[in-house]
């Protein structure tokens, strides 16, 4: 009797576990940026009233295209590559959704996002390295095209006068920080020394920090003979991409369409509320917030975000109460439908493929 009670409560510990409680941890996180969002979306609702419907109906397949430009922009580069050659546009399309529901939901800086795609792309045989340095060209190629958008927006918004000295001196110090990353990013991979260098320090770092944090209970998380070849392999990959710098001009063109696409979602709030603008002040405002949003581990950057890029707004001339309107209008919908649309493809990627790993890179597949 003993023994099939145990049976039994067996079977049932197994069958709560894993997915389930990976679903569990996923509604409570939703429901975090639901609160953390409360304002916004109280906000929004209450903006309806004045809203040209027709208008902001737009930002739906807007959003859809914003989604899919950004995950082209690393598709594209594995598929010259020979990877995905069999995946759909749909699903391309799903694993867009799934991306950026990850990124709003597991709030890291972006880090999660990361994490979850390699896990995503090894299941349709995308090796750890290919993967992660898709993803790392995909930032740094979006990063690259934004910074002339922006330099060319100072310099529009400088000559009419639209902004304050702080308003420029930020985005300069933006402007810097993006060149810094992109050099020194791309002296370390140059180098099969550095990078080799960088995974021992890395396994040792980390293994040293989870040692302390588990009270010497694990001490090698990371092996050094896999993250080295992680490592070795992302550096092969800079390499070849180095040499067929041709690999580079879909993502950019995919890039330039996206950072465009994400832009003209703020422009559709304000003229659904009537709102004037300035195309510059805008795109400077976007970059800020944006890379607020990026280092805030807020959930989806809430707060920071939304605060920024009024801030800007206001220096470039609109009013505190249209350049709220509009941001706060334009970050609800697009809150709401990430988590609606993305939920949906994140539990159909869970369904097909199980339970990924978002607190760490897989390096062991790299070696597969």
């Amino acid at each position: 009797m003993s023994e099939k009670f145990g049976e039994r409560t067996g079977k049932k510990a197994k069958r709560f576990s894993g997915r389930f409680w990976l679903n569990i941890i996923t509604i409570l996180l939703i429901i975090i940026v639901l609160v953390a969002a409360r304002r916004q979306l109280y906000e929004a609702w209450k903006l309806l009233g004045q809203v040209n419907i027709w208008i902001l109906l737009l930002l739906i397949p807007l959003q859809f295209a914003s989604y899919y430009t950004n995950s082209e922009i690393f598709f594209t580069y594995l598929r010259a590559r020979g990877q995905l050659r069999k995946t759909s546009a749909l699903e391309a399309t799903s694993m867009a959704l799934e991306l950026n529901f990850v990124n709003h939901v597991f709030p890291s800086g972006g880090v999660s996002g990361i994490s979850y795609m390699v896990w995503r792309l090894g299941k349709l045989g995308v090796s750890a390295g290919q993967a992660t340095m898709a993803q790392l060209m995909r930032y740094v190629v979006q990063l690259g095209t934004f910074a002339l958008l922006l330099a060319i927006a100072l310099m529009v918004a400088t000559l009419e006068n639209r902004t304050s000295n702080w308003v420029v001196m930020i985005s300069t110090g933006v402007l810097t920080s993006i060149v810094f990353l992109v050099v020194f990013g791309s002296y370390l991979v140059g180098s099969e020394e550095r990078m080799k260098s960088f995974a021992h320090w890395l396994t040792r770092t980390v293994n040293a920090i989870i040692g302390k944090l588990t009270f010497k209970r694990r001490n090698s998380v990371l092996s050094i003979e896999k993250t080295e070849k992680f490592f070795l392999e992302f550096h092969d990959d800079y390499m070849i991409l180095r040499r067929d710098k041709k690999l580079l001009i879909k993502p950019t063109i995919w890039a330039v369409a996206f950072n465009l696409i994400d832009l003209s979602l703020f422009m559709i709030s304000f003229w659904a509320l009537n709102i004037p603008f300035n195309v510059s002040v805008l795109l400077i405002a976007y970059g800020a917030a944006a890379a607020a949003g990026f280092l805030v581990l807020t959930p989806g950057g809430a707060g920071a975000y939304e605060a920024i890029m009024v801030a800007v707004l206001t220096a470039g001339g609109m009013s505190a109460s249209a350049a709220f309107a509009g941001v706060v209008l334009t970050r609800a919908t697009l809150i709401a439908g990430s988590l609606l649309t993305g939920f949906m493809a994140y539990q159909h990627a869970l369904k097909k493929y199980g339970q990924p790993k978002l607190d760490e890179v897989d390096f062991a597949s790299a070696s597969k």
